[in-house]
Formats: C-alpha cells, structure tokens, sequence
C-alpha cells in the first residue's frame, strides 16, 4: 500500500500500474522495461508550490560481522547503486504567476525506463538490494514542513524463462539437462528436467541404469543442492565466502517402466518397493538388485524455499550461484565374483534458482484478459496457508508469496487502469473508454462462426 504523509487537509500518495517489474533474461541481454504510475495530491485548500518531483532509488544494504575500515568497527554498508529523478512540474525563481496547486485532487503521470541490467530485489539475511519510489511536493511557506513526501517500495524479479533472444529466434531454449556416464558394469541417464526452477517448488529428477553384469546392486543415492554465497565490497577491499548444502526431500517417486510390455511377458517386471527407495536416499547400503531389465524411476524432490534458500544472483557483490551434485553409489563383482566392489557416478553441474514469487507456470504467457484479472490468491494457496501441502502446480507456499500475491492484486494493473480510465473520462468530459480487447478464445471462435456462414 503506498505511505501518505498528512499535514492538515493533504494527502500525497504514489499509485502504480503494477508495482513489479519482471526482468527477463540475463543482464547482458538488451531489455528495457517500464514502471509507470500517477502521483496523487489531495488538498483541502490551495497550496503554494516551486515543485513536484519524484525519483527511483536503488540501495544495496549489507552486514559485515567481522567488522569494516581501519579499525575495524563499521559493522554495515549502505549505499545507493540506482537513482532516477523526474520533474513532474516546476515554477522557475522569477515566474511571475501564481505558483498555486488548485484545490481537490491533482494528479502527474510518470514512467521510468528500468534497464534489464539493474540488479534484481535481494533479501538475504546478511544482504539486500531494494528499490522505492519517492514522490515530493515542496511548499512555498514558513509554517510548518517545507515538504510533502510520499514513499513506496518496487520490487525488481528477475526470470530466465523468456527473453528476447529466445522470442526473437522463434525458439525457447531447453533447461532441461541430460547426462550419460558409460561404465564396465553398467549404464547410467540422468535427467534433470528443469534447470531453471523457482525455490519452493518440485524439481524432478529421472534415472536409469541399465546393468552389463550380474550381481550389481544400487547402495546409495544423494541428491544434494549447493548454495555458494560471495559477499564483496570493492571500496573496504573486502570479500566473504560462505557454503550451505541442502540434501533434498522426496516427495513421490515413479517408476517409467512400460508396465504393459511386463503384463504381457516381454519384459521382466521389477518394481522396488517405496521404503527400499527412501532407504536408499538416507542410507549407504540399500543393496537394491539392478536385474536384466533397466532400473527407471522419477524421483520427484522439493527444493528449500526462501527460508533457507537464496535465489540465483547475477551482481558481482552479492553474488549467488547454485550447483546440484548426484551421487550414485553402486555395488559391483570383481572379475573373479568372489567379492564386491563399491563404484560411483557424479554429476556435478549449475542450475538457476529463481525467487520463490516468480512460480513455475510463470513461463506462460496470459492472455490480456487473464493479465487484467489476476487473481489475489489461487485457491489451493487459500485452502493451505501452512505451505505444507503442494498443489497441482508443485509449489511450496511461503509467507513472502502470499504477502507478494495480495499486494499484486489489490493495487494491481486492473485497479490502476481503472482509476485512470475514470480520471480521463472526466478530465476530456467524455462518455467511456474503450473497453479491452476481448480474450483471444472469443475472437477464434467468432472467426470459426463466420467461416462456417
């Protein structure tokens, strides 16, 4: 909600069409987007005036417990990375006419060109970046404050789902990640089917392991996430590194194979029971048999969310990175079979974890209709405020989406269009806009309709 400051009859507020702004793609990627709004002044009387402006600011906060400058005592850093000013009206020093804000309610669009190479909103515990707007009237009086202000906070995602690059070229580019590892005993496909993925939310991982020999067991498999935090502050010459791994839950697993090829004989059935399975994730000897038919399950896992869990960070002071690493443990016979032998296979390899506000269904484009009527929760968010279900879309609610959802919607596009719909219908006295374009269902079946006539 935007932060007035009253001072007897005034009231100055900020009202924004949407209050995020989605950054698609990588910095590097040359994307402009815009944050427009209105500024608002309700006065009970005139008031005199020299200006009306407002400005964009981006500030990086961190803390540094070990201590920064020479002696060491300077435990926080605060700096402004971003800073955008706009003018919205302004009387020079030798205008001769009255410099005199009308009663009742005024009103000064704005826009903002937002770089796609401004750093995203951070909350870590030892770091943040955050954006605001702040909106300023300043008075001509001796009385009172010189100044009325107005704040109200932005909030800068960023999404690698779409991008220019991957619109204009006509094609979206695969997250997915398949790796093979080929070995004397046997051989192994892992694929990890999203490497671009929200925190919070499911993240399945398939495996299948095809035996050479006989006599070769699974003994362990560890499915860990890796989080390598970077903190650095070139103007102290001060840099900080921290590691937290976070071994992934099982949510459900599924076993791949054709089951009507096992009902019809062609292929030997081989079904693991669900606890040899969870054994095998927890434990170092589950000594599960791979038989002649392949071992193929898809193990469906929950990534930590924002709790515990940073998102994927592209600024070089704050800079999180992400890694998943597979373990596969496997029991093998030597060449004489009289003993065992234990081998492994690793996969090592980045994945992106984006904010835990932008979901997975994020990737598909609304039509215009469904972008005006968002709505303010999704029921299965509604019938589980605990976040300790998952619904259909696999996301793991956390208190900050639920607080990003009602903020999206009660001061969302649709509100905001409306109020300017009606401030323009009375401003140019005329009888009503044009509605919307009706949604893109409607118009293929009008034209399907007028085809068949």
């Amino acid at each position: 909600m935007p932060v007035p400051f009253f001072s007897g009859g005034k009231q100055l507020s900020i009202e924004l069409a949407e209050p995020v702004i989605i950054l698609r793609g990588l910095p590097s990627d040359p994307t402009t987007h815009v944050l427009r709004g209105e500024v608002e002044l309700v006065l009970s009387k005139p008031l005199a005036a020299s200006a009306v402006m407002i400005k964009l600011v981006g500030k990086s906060h961190m803390l540094w417990p070990e201590g920064l400058g020479a002696r060491g005592t300077k435990v926080y850093h605060e700096k402004t990375i971003h800073e955008q000013n706009i003018i919205l009206q302004s009387w020079p020093e030798d205008y001769q006419g009255d410099k005199v804000l009308p009663a009742g309610l005024s009103r000064w669009p704005f826009e903002f060109l937002i770089s796609n190479r401004l750093v995203e909103t951070i909350e870590d515990e030892m770091a943040k970046v955050y954006y605001y707007i702040s909106a300023t009237v300043h008075k001509i009086s001796m009385i009172g404050s010189p100044v009325l202000r107005a704040r109200r906070n932005v909030l800068l995602l960023r999404t690698l789902t779409w991008s220019d690059s991957a619109l204009t070229s006509h094609a979206l580019p695969s997250t997915s990640i398949i790796a093979e590892r080929h070995l004397d005993a046997c051989d192994a496909t892992i694929a990890i089917e999203k490497s671009i993925v929200s925190s919070g939310t499911q993240f399945p991982i398939s495996l299948v392991i095809s035996p050479h020999l006989k006599n070769v067991h699974l003994e362990s498999l560890s499915i860990v996430l890796s989080e390598k935090r970077v903190y650095q502050l070139p103007e102290f010459q001060a840099r900080r590194g921290e590691m937290y791994d976070f071994k992934l839950q099982l949510a459900s697993v599924a076993n791949m194979a054709d089951q009507s090829l096992s009902l019809q004989g062609l292929v030997p059935c081989s079904d693991v029971p669900l606890q040899h399975l969870r054994r095998a994730l927890s434990a170092k000897n589950a000594h599960i048999p791979l038989v002649a038919n392949p071992f193929q399950y898809r193990f469906i896992f929950t990534l930590p969310n924002c709790v515990h869990l940073n998102h994927t960070t592209f600024f070089n002071e704050m800079n999180f990175v992400h890694y998943l690493k597979i373990n596969i443990e496997l029991s093998v016979p030597n060449k004489d079979n009289s003993t065992t032998e234990r081998t492994h296979i690793h996969l090592d390899t980045p994945i992106t974890i984006l904010d835990c506000r932008l979901k997975e269904d994020y990737s598909v484009l609304p039509t215009y209709a469904e972008a005006l009527s968002d709505p303010t929760f999704d029921e299965e968010d509604q019938e589980d405020p605990t976040g300790t279900n998952h619904h259909a879309a696999g996301f793991f609610i956390c208190p900050c989406y639920q607080e990003f959802k009602k903020r999206s919607t009660s001061t969302g596009r649709q509100e905001w269009l409306k109020r300017r719909q009606e401030w323009l219908a009375h401003r140019q006295d005329s009888d009503e806009l044009l509605p919307p374009p009706p949604p893109y269902k409607r118009l293929d079946a009008k034209s399907t309709a007028q085809a068949a006539h």
